[in-house]
């Protein structure tokens, strides 16, 4: 039963040619030989994802980090701008006990703005790594999203909310595992 087992397994795996007398071993063989390959030695300087190339995982994975901060920041800046008012009045009550209590509305400016910015400054980074085959402006937007996320981990730190500003450490190592991802 498990060597039929083990035999189905083997199959289902296009990279792998069983033919009718070959042995088991054999099989095994080329199963370890085959998972032993870089994805370099596999597919050459690129990697393929539903008929899309891209130069190396790397970049796959700086595209995907990209688009969470797409969604974090162009959400978080809209629904500052469409409800401003309420978004000033929850300023205002957070840094209430601080020493930012009289600079509400410029921060809620300034981190809108650095959202927006960010957010639109990835999403063209997206679309020029697929047109130019770089991912420079993902870098750029990148760098953006660090230094908002320090603003707020600041800001959260000033006005005493310690889980809030624990909540931003894994946007943070997120962006920072996505710049040194461009050496």
């Amino acid at each position: 039963m498990k060597l039929l087992i083990l035999k189905i397994i083997l199959f289902s795996f296009p990279f792998i040619e069983i033919k009718a007398g070959k042995s088991l071993v054999n099989a095994e063989k080329v199963l370890v030989e085959s998972h032993s390959l870089s994805v370099e030695q596999k597919y050459g300087d690129r990697i393929e994802l539903l008929g899309i190339k891209f130069k190396d995982p790397l970049v796959l994975c700086q595209i995907l980090i990209a688009i969470v901060f797409i969604i974090t920041f162009i959400q978080s800046g809209v629904d500052k701008v469409i409800d401003r008012e309420g978004n000033r009045l929850y300023f205002k009550d957070h840094f209430s006990n601080s020493i930012l209590k009289n600079y509400t509305s410029i921060m809620l400016t300034f981190i809108t703005l650095f959202e927006l910015i960010c957010g639109f400054v990835l999403i063209y980074g997206v679309y020029f790594s697929f047109v130019e085959r770089t991912t420079l402006w993902i870098f750029y937007g990148f760098v953006i999203c660090t230094f908002n996320l320090i603003l707020l981990f600041l800001g959260q730190r000033i006005a005493k909310d310690y889980i809030g500003a624990s909540d931003l450490v894994p946007y943070i190592t997120l962006v920072v595992l996505g710049i040194m991802s461009m050496y």
